[in-house]
């Protein structure tokens, strides 16, 4: 029943929640790592990450016998690796940018660009036109999370703003290659589960030289939730959205992290959040409704005419 998250047989709408659950659990990492007091850096915790999670996607797809075919021959298709070195670079890129400019800022600089570029990618490559409601909730939401980080302080470093808009990019790209691959045929968690892997396999040398940081109950606790649930179990749900939404609106739901960060920031960690900051959080949670009300009406979200479904692409 789970593999059935990466097909195409779910509602637009069901999609849609599924993407914002995802983002939901991405928003669930900081206050993780904070709870667990665990000390380690952020290149260690994005391997770590990787591994485990990639480890729990192959695991699902092994499962099913006759999806293994799909991940090996995956594995010989440049997509796929454009892909899996587009997840590395993602994470490696936007730490070294919220290192450099600080948190709040580096992760809107990447998450506010990755829609555009996300949304502008996928129509090049014809997988449907954004619109102008993705266009007008995009800028909403981009305007809250702005008023939503207001109190990051952006250093002036050119090299942690260029390595968050690197992230930005390479999310667009994954995310964008991920559609593709999907409307092929091709069950999405099987296509994220081959390149998750060699994001992973990539993310290896990071975790080794990291250390034991791990090695506690409450490290391994970490390991496991920063793993299986914000990345097994969010790029499962992730997957709903791969066969049912355009690119652009995808990256667009995913701005629901950092409102969720936030409020968990608030609630958990007894953060303080200011009046722009709640205004911020009111208008992302208002573009992101307008995107999933108004911007998913059954028109240019299905798969192009023509698309293979997952029976009729075969493995060689």
């Amino acid at each position: 029943m789970i593999l059935s998250l990466g097909r195409s047989s779910g509602s637009t709408a069901g999609a849609v929640w599924a993407v914002i659950a995802s983002a939901a659990l991405f928003g669930t990492s900081g206050t993780a790592v904070a709870l667990v007091g665990v000390e380690a850096s952020g290149a260690a915790l994005a391997a770590s990450r990787l591994i485990v999670g990639a480890a729990g996607l192959l695991l699902i797809v092994r499962l099913q016998p006759a999806m293994r075919r799909f991940v090996y021959q995956l594995w010989r298709r440049p997509l796929v690796w454009v892909m899996g070195l587009g997840v590395a670079g993602y994470q490696a890129m936007f730490f070294i940018g919220v290192s450099r400019i600080g948190v709040a800022v580096g992760t809107l600089v990447s998450l506010a660009l990755a829609p555009f570029l996300a949304g502008i990618l996928g129509w090049i490559l014809k997988e449907g036109a954004p619109g102008v409601v993705w266009l007008f909730s995009t800028v909403l939401a981009i305007v809250g999370v702005g008023l939503l980080t207001s109190g990051g302080i952006a250093r002036q470093d050119m090299v942690g703003v260029a390595a968050a808009m690197g992230a930005g990019s390479c999310y667009a790209v994954f995310t964008v290659l991920g559609v593709r691959l999907s409307r092929q045929g091709i069950p999405a968690t099987t296509v994220l589960a081959a390149s998750f892997t060699i994001a992973a396999a990539v993310s290896i040398p990071s975790f080794v030289l990291a250390g034991l940081w791990w090695w506690s109950p409450q490290g391994v606790l970490l390991l496991l939730w920063l793993g299986l649930a914000t990345t097994t179990l969010a790029y499962l749900l992730f997957g709903m959205g791969l066969t049912r939404l355009q690119p652009g609106h995808i990256a667009t739901l995913n701005l629901a992290e950092p409102v969720v960060a936030t409020l968990l920031g608030v609630m958990v960690l007894g953060e303080v959040l200011g009046g722009w900051g709640w205004l911020g959080s009111v208008l992302v949670l208002a573009a992101l409704g307008m995107l999933g009300v108004l911007g998913n009406d059954g028109r240019g979200q299905q798969a192009p005419p023509g698309a293979a479904t997952s029976r009729e692409w075969e493995p060689a």
